[in-house]
This record gives C-alpha cells, sequence and structure tokens, in this order.
C-alpha cells in the first residue's frame, strides 16, 4: 500500500523524459561559482567539479526555496546544483534525494536544501555533487497543510559533476521560537545534538513515526495544574516537537522501524529518550519531519513494567478499559476468530497481571453477559475455576458497549443486586451508557464498600454545529454533557449512601476528562477524592493522544474511604505501546503480535489498594433472573432462571400496566403483551425491613403477522458486505401484481431525520417477486438480474431505510433519527458486515419504536455471513 503522504508511485510522478547524463562532467560549463552568503557552518568552498551547460535557467537552491513557505519559482522549469546528503531511492522510499547548496546564503529565511523527486531512479550518492533540472513544486501532502514540500519534480536531466565538498549539519534545537522556524531548513542537513523524548508512537506501524519533543514527555494541558493558560500550554508543546520518520514512502514499513528487538518483545514506549537525531527536513501531512541519515540510538529510558506499581493495604480494586471487547465479530471489535483469541490472551494476562480483588471493567459488548462470561471463563482457565466472577447486571443502558465488573469470591462478597440507574441525565447523544453500582464486602472483616463503574461520553465524535453547546471549548466535544453525567453521578450515588447506609464509596472508570476538567472538579466539589492526584505528576496519565499525556482513567474515594485508601498505581503497559502490537491482523505486514498486556487496549488500567474498616455482617436480598430483551405480540415473553435469596416478597411488573406477585420460590415467569412497544420489565425482591433488590430491563414487543393481516411489499433481505458491496430486496407477498409507482424507499444514514437519498420506484411487481436495489459502485461478480443501481443502498450498518407508500412508512430498517454507533444489535445479530433475511411468515413490514427504545433486529431477522449473496431475487415467505 503506497503512503498516501509522499509521492505514491513512479506511474503517480510525471516524468518528462529523463535524460540521466550520469557522466562525471568536468569542465562542462554552467555557472560553478558558488552562492553568496556565508559558510552556514560548511567548510569554506573554493572550488566545485565543472557541470554541463544548465540546459534550463540555473538558480541557486536559496533562491529556489525563497524566504516564506511557497517557492517564487513555483511551477517554473529551472536547473539547481548541489551535494547529495540523503539518497531515499530505494523501492519502498520517498522516491528522490536532498540536494544542499555547499555554502549559504546570507538570508537566514532561505533553505539551501531542496528534495529532487526522481522516482525512476538516479546514479547518484551521498556526497556527489550534481545539476538537477526539473520543475519546481510545491507537494502538498495533508488536507489541511498550511505548508507545502517545495521540491523539484518532472525531471528531464540529473549529472553527477564529481565529488561534492562536506556538507555540515545544521544544528537545530527544541522548541522552536515559532512553528515556522523550520521552514527555514526545509530540505536541509540538520541535527538535534540535545537529548529528546518519545512523546508519540500511534504511527509507528502504519508510517514509520514518532513523535519526539524536548523537555520530557508532552502533558495534555487540561491535565496539570500550573501557572500557564490552556492556550500557552499547547502553543508550547506544539514547539516543543518533531516528528521522526523513517525515509520511506509507503505504510506499514516492514520492518517496522525504531523498536527495540527484532522479534515480538520489541517496543518503542513514549518516554524512551534519543539524542543526537540527524537528518533532512521535510513537510509532511501537517507537521515538520526529520528523516534521519544515520540510525537513531535510543535509551529505554521508560521500560515496560512487569507489574503494577505496589498499592498496599489487603484488598486491589479497579479499572481496565476493555477496548471494545465483543464476542460478536465484525462490530467494533475484533472482525475474526482469530483476532478475537489474539485480544482474549491479552486481556487474560491483563487481569491477571492487575490481581485485583474488584474489577471494572467498560467498553464490553452489550449482549447480556455473553461477553463477560467469555472474557471471565478465559481468564479462570489460567488461575483454576471460580477464580473470578462476574456480577451480572443485566443489559445496561441502550449502547452497543457497556460497563462491567469482575471480582474474585474468594476474596469479596457481593451484597445484594447490582443497581443501574435511570436517570435521563445519563443518556448523551440520543444513547444511554449508564454506570453499574455494586456493594461488597470483604472476605475476612466484612469491611463494606460500593464499587461504582463509569464511562462517560467520550470526546470524538463531536456535534455538526460550532454552536452547539457541547461542541469542542477546550475541553473536548461533548464537555457539557460529561459534566451532566458528573453531576448525575454524584445525585445517584448519594442516594445509594442514603438508601444503604453504606458510605465507602470507590468510584472508578473511564471518565473521558482530564485531571482539571469540569467534570473532574465536579466531582471534587461533591466531596470525592481524585485519587490519581496523589502520584507524583508524570505518573498521573493513562492515555496519549495527539502527543501528549493525560488521565482519562481515575478512581474516586468518598471522604470515608479515602482514608481506608493505601495507595493507587496506574499500570502503564498500553499507552506507551505502538498501537501496532495490538491484536488486530490487518496492515500487519511486519506482525509483532505477543499475547502480553502490553498493548491490550489503548487505556491504562488503575489499582487502588484498600485497608477497609471491619463492619459487621449485612444480610440484603439478592435476586437474579434473566429477562427478555425483545418479544412478538400475542406470544409469550418469559422471564428465566429467577434465584431469590434474603427476602419475603416477590413482584413483577411488566410494564404494560400488569402487575403480578409471584411466590418467592418461583423460577420462571410468563407474560403476553397484547400489543407492539417498548416496555420497561421490573422484577422486585422485598424483606421485611423494606430492603428491595431489583431486576430491570426494556423489552422491545414486535406486532406479529397472522392469517388476518393484510400483506404489504417489505423488505426482506439487507445485505451490508464489504466494500461497495450492498444491497435491499423487497418481497411482494400479495397475491396481484403492485403498482411501484406508490412507494418510494429513503436512506437516512447517521441518525439522520431528514433523509441521505430517496428513490421514486417505477414500473410493477408481480406477486411472490422480488426487487432488488443495489450499491451503484456493486463490485462483487455475483449476477443479480434487473437490480436497479442507487444511492439508496450506500449504507453502512448504522444507518436506516424505510419503505413508503403514498407518503406513509410501511416498513423500517433501523431507527430514523438514532446511530447506534456502529450497528444495530439483538441476540447474536448484528447490522454490520452481514447479509439479514425476512424470517418465513413475514407477511407486511414493521416500524421499529423511535430511540431511546431499543431496535432488536433477531426478532424478524435471521442472520448469515459478510457476503452472502445467493438468497438475493428470491424469498422464501413461508
Amino acid at each position: 500500500m503506497s503512503n498516501s503522504r509522499w509521492h505514491a508511485s513512479w506511474t503517480s510522478g510525471v516524468i518528462v523524459g529523463l535524460l540521466a547524463a550520469l557522466s562525471a562532467c568536468g569542465g562542462g560549463g554552467g555557472d560553478d561559482s558558488p552562492a553568496p552568503g556565508g559558510g552556514g557552518g560548511n567548510p569554506p568552498v573554493t572550488t566545485l567539479p565543472d557541470c554541463p551547460a544548465a540546459p534550463t535557467t540555473l538558480r541557486d537552491i536559496t533562491a529556489v526555496q525563497g524566504p516564506g513557505a511557497l517557492s517564487p519559482f513555483d511551477g517554473q522549469a529551472v536547473t539547481v546544483r548541489g551535494v547529495v546528503t540523503a539518497d531515499f531511492q530505494g523501492d519502498d522510499q520517498l522516491k528522490g534525494f536532498f540536494i544542499q547548496q555547499p555554502v549559504a546564503d546570507a538570508d537566514p529565511k532561505t533553505s539551501e536544501g531542496l528534495f529532487v523527486y526522481a522516482p525512476g531512479g538516479a546514479d547518484v550518492k551521498v556526497g556527489d555533487y550534481v545539476q538537477a533540472s526539473g520543475t519546481v513544486s510545491e507537494f502538498k501532502s495533508g488536507s489541511t497543510d498550511p505548508e507545502r514540500l517545495t521540491e523539484l519534480a518532472t525531471v528531464t536531466a540529473i549529472s553527477t559533476c564529481g565529488a561534492g565538498p562536506a556538507i555540515a549539519a545544521r544544528e537545530v534545537t527544541l522548541p522552536l521560537a515559532s512553528a515556522t522556524d523550520l521552514e527555514a531548513v526545509e530540505g536541509m542537513l540538520v541535527e538535534f545534538k540535545q537529548t529528546l523524548t518519545v512523546s508519540e508512537v500511534y504511527n509507528l506501524g502504519r508510517y514509520g513515526e514518532l513523535v519526539l519533543s524536548t523537555g520530557g514527555r508532552l502533558f495534555q494541558a487540561n491535565n496539570h495544574p500550573g501557572s500557564a493558560t490552556r492556550d500557552e500550554v499547547n502553543a508550547a508543546n506544539a514547539l516543543a516537537k518533531i516528528v521522526l520518520d523513517d525515509g520511506a514512502g509507503i505504510q506499514n514499513p516492514t520492518p517496522i522501524p525504531y523498536l527495540s528487538a527484532a522479534d515480538s518483545t520489541g517496543t518503542r514506549r513514549v518516554g524512551d529518550t534519543v539524542a543526537g537525531v540527524r537528518g533532512v527536513v521535510t513537510w509532511t501531512a501537517d507537521a515538520f519531519h526529520i528523516h534521519p541519515v544515520a540510525a537513531p540510538a535510543f535509551t529505554a529510558a521508560n521500560p515496560r513494567p512487569a507489574a503494577p506499581a505496589a498499592v498496599g493495604g489487603t484488598l486491589r480494586a479497579g479499572s481496565l478499559n476493555v477496548l471494545n471487547y465483543f464476542t460478536t465479530l465484525g462490530q467494533r471489535g475484533a472482525n475474526t476468530a482469530e483476532e478475537l483469541t489474539r485480544q482474549r490472551a491479552k486481556l487474560v494476562e491483563t487481569i491477571v497481571g492487575l490481581n485485583a480483588d474488584a474489577l471494572g471493567l467498560m467498553e464490553i459488548e452489550n449482549n447480556g453477559t455473553a461477553a463477560l462470561a467469555d472474557l471471565v471463563g478465559a481468564v479462570n482457565a489460567k488461575l483454576g475455576a471460580n477464580t473470578y466472577a462476574w456480577i451480572d447486571a443485566g443489559k445496561p443502558g441502550t449502547d452497543a458497549i457497556t460497563v462491567a465488573m469482575i471480582y474474585k469470591p474468594a476474596r469479596v462478597t457481593p451484597i445484594g443486586n447490582a443497581v443501574v440507574p435511570t436517570d435521563p441525565d445519563f443518556a448523551v447523544d440520543g444513547g444511554l451508557r449508564p454506570p453499574v453500582a455494586q456493594r461488597f464486602a470483604a472476605v475476612d472483616n466484612h469491611g463494606g464498600f460500593w464499587l461504582v463503574v463509569n464511562h462517560l461520553k467520550s470526546k470524538g465524535s463531536c456535534p455538526a454545529s460550532v454552536d452547539d453547546l457541547d461542541a469542542d471549548k477546550g475541553q473536548g466535544c461533548w464537555n457539557v454533557s460529561r459534566f451532566r453525567q458528573a453531576l448525575a453521578l454524584q445525585k445517584w450515588v448519594n442516594g445509594l449512601i442514603d438508601a444503604s447506609g453504606e458510605s465507602d464509596v470507590l468510584m472508578v472508570g473511564d471518565f473521558n476528562s482530564y485531571l482539571n476538567e469540569d467534570p473532574v472538579k465536579s466531582l471534587e466539589g461533591g466531596g470525592f477524592e481524585a485519587l490519581l492526584k496523589r502520584l507524583p505528576e508524570d505518573a498521573r496519565y493513562s492515555y496519549v493522544f495527539n502527543g501528549e499525556s493525560g488521565a482519562l482513567d481515575h478512581a474516586f474515594a468518598s471522604e470515608t474511604l479515602g482514608a481506608q485508601v493505601n495507595g493507587i498505581a496506574v499500570w502503564h503497559v498500553n499507552a506507551d505501546e505502538p498501537t501496532v502490537l495490538d491484536y488486530n491482523t490487518e496492515f500487519k505486514t511486519d506482525d509483532r503480535y505477543a499475547a502480553t498486556p502490553y498493548r491490550s487496549s489503548d487505556h491504562d488500567p488503575v489499582l487502588v489498594g484498600l485497608t477497609l474498616t471491619a463492619d459487621a455482617p449485612v444480610v440484603v436480598p439478592a435476586l437474579a433472573a434473566t429477562l427478555p430483551g425483545s418479544a412478538v405480540a400475542g406470544t409469550a415473553a418469559s422471564i428465566t432462571g429467577i434465584a431469590a435469596t434474603n427476602g419475603s416478597a416477590l413482584s413483577v411488573d411488566w410494564g404494560d400496566g400488569t402487575t403480578e406477585a409471584p411466590a418467592v420460590g418461583v423460577t420462571t415467569l410468563a407474560h403476553t403483551y397484547a400489543a407492539a412497544g417498548s416496555f420497561t420489565l421490573k422484577l422486585v425482591l422485598s424483606d421485611a425491613g423494606g430492603l428491595t433488590a431489583e431486576r430491570s430491563g426494556t423489552v422491545v414487543v414486535s406486532a406479529a403477522p397472522s392469517s388476518g393481516d393484510t400483506p404489504e411489499l417489505f423488505f426482506s433481505e439487507y445485505v451490508e458486505g464489504s466494500s461497495n458491496n450492498k444491497a435491499l430486496e423487497i418481497y411482494n407477498p400479495t397475491a396481484g401484481t403492485v403498482d411501484l409507482t406508490a412507494y418510494t424507499v429513503r436512506l437516512y444514514a447517521n441518525g439522520a431525520v431528514a433523509p441521505t437519498s430517496s428513490l421514486a420506484l417505477t414500473g410493477t411487481l408481480e406477486s411472490g417477486k422480488t426487487l432488488l436495489l443495489i450499491n451503484t459502485a456493486f463490485t462483487t461478480s455475483v449476477t443479480l438480474p434487473g437490480a436497479v443501481k442507487h444511492g439508496v443502498a450506500n449504507f453502512n450498518g448504522d444507518d436506516a431505510v424505510t419503505l413508503e407508500r403514498s407518503g406513509t412508512v410501511v416498513d423500517a430498517f433501523g431507527q430514523v433519527g438514532f446511530d447506534p454507533g456502529t450497528a444495530w444489535t439483538g441476540g447474536t445479530l448484528s447490522t454490520l458486515d452481514r447479509t439479514l433475511r425476512r424470517k418465513p411468515g413475514i407477511v407486511h413490514g414493521s416500524v421499529p419504536a423511535g430511540a431511546p427504545a431499543a431496535w432488536d433486529p433477531s426478532v424478524e431477522w435471521a442472520g448469515f455471513p459478510i457476503d452472502t449473496f445467493d438468497g438475493l431475487g428470491s424469498h422464501v415467505a413461508q
């Protein structure tokens, strides 16, 4: 794969008759006098080799570069002469070489260096004095580049004139005085003699790049308190760094450069250092880069920690972001069984290494307990049966991901049930991702505490309008919503304390807020201690973004728990590691995967040591049950696996006005909903003292087709295939031919409330026949006679599609006006990268209830693997 940030290949460079004279050209004429100006650090030059007569106007490199960002000769044919300082003409390299004027001019704003783009190859080497003729070009490599790389392109002649004088590297020091300082040395040989710190490794595997900075690790402006303003810190960070590139012009270089070892133990971590970096400067993808001419010598100043730092205490609690651990393949997490195996293995090693007695998890698939049970099973396979158990919180919220909790039964005992809030203030942008709380007691002394696991709204996927209150105003997008969530969290947790009498609370998770941002300040103002502030400032980080470190993952202690906290640690196994070392298999031509904790996620886990004050044993009601998530009107929906302990009365509210008071010993309950809709189901166990345990959830009831239903056209097949292979099938279940001119298909992309694309149908559709709509760029070789190509089939797994008759929606796939993230899910079914077929017996469409109600596609649809096309063109109705 080509690196689009440099010239792609030989064919992408327009070569107009490359005349490679390439002979040693002594006495060939031309201007062999040195350019005016001082020496610029180079030895005195008295004589230069003779070159051939210049076929076009001979210009000094400094004149071509000019004093500004753009060349005054852009687009003009010129001839230049200089000494080759760096040669990157290899097959996977930059397709060119750098030359430098041996004598500097008197203008410090003009560079003496120039890149010569010669993809055909030129017989030159470092130290040669060469003459090159071509057209001056300002190469743009990034979509928002305010700068360009001045280069000589469309080369027509290159001549080697002889051995050139030695070129001394210009010493450059960070931080820069201004953002444009390096423009004056673009294309030149430079050296950073100072010690620089690796501050970003994100693009190491993809582009062979590291970000280097001065002054040690760079921190996000909102992470540390200080006298400087946010803008001042941002400006200082921007001037303190440069990109170390690798001289390659491809993506996914093999081998990956700059790693510490040639095998799977190799890494290059944020915090490592390097001195004496020597190379040539370019402008690429919105930043200045240096391509080294000699291999940099790194110092592993931030070695991998084999275990978390000691936190003391008799119990350990913490949190771990598991980076979209999905057992349903092809959604946000693993795409293949191999990737899931790799992901699982890394997370197991991380959980084993943390050795927490109670651990909160974020970004696990919200599919009941399926993903949670899978992960815990793998951990126990390594540690021994029943070492860990999970807390069953049902299916909290409406997001595709949720928070969860695991614990060691030998160390702590759950008291009562998990608690999940229903406060709408936890919902953001149409989705609900609530926290989960569980009360625990230490096995040894019954010391109790609440563990509350959180995942606040992310900083990305910003609102469309810059005027939106949740637009980025300096604390990332959605800060107002995160602040609202933090306030709701305080209110809810204080309610838990009041209801239970247990005031020791530890809140953990991914708060998506740096240490000095509004949500964190709000929680501190509410009486909860931000425990990370007990760490030295340089250890207060769990995430690295854009070359800046900061803490997004936190632990907050209530006032009464604070004195029982012995220590806190952030286990830096993820944020400092290159992304290329993760579980994914894509873009891994040099696969360095290892089943270790390192880069098991993008966030570092947090660990807290506790010594809990002894308490009297607490007995409260506990209730387990499996609630239905979907149902069909007229068909019984069942609650199964009911297990009630420490309670004397059981009640169920089915959400449609029906309540029951079954016996406490019942194990199964059933109810038939009369109509379609979204209903909140609650099962409650009470004791004589008024304490309760509750299981609740949303049941989405779909209208059931029956023999008395009037048949109507409906979507019978949905193909969300690879690339542009998208298709919709419409089926006619009626007894006669249908006039299609009354029907319109509409696409609503990314949660839109107005159609993104519409197609008014034409012609007729015979009874029992289908109409196929396919993407205009449908590429598969399968034959689809009569298929209609249209942009209405340009959908993804999170888009909604409707079928209207005379302006009335008669069928819909997905919820208009709501974006579920990447896909709608239900059971083991996903709308991403899947073929879905309407189940037999359906005689008309259905319209899902709107958000925040959930739409469960598994009620009416059956799933098949990606790129299954063999059912298109026909439908089995019964």
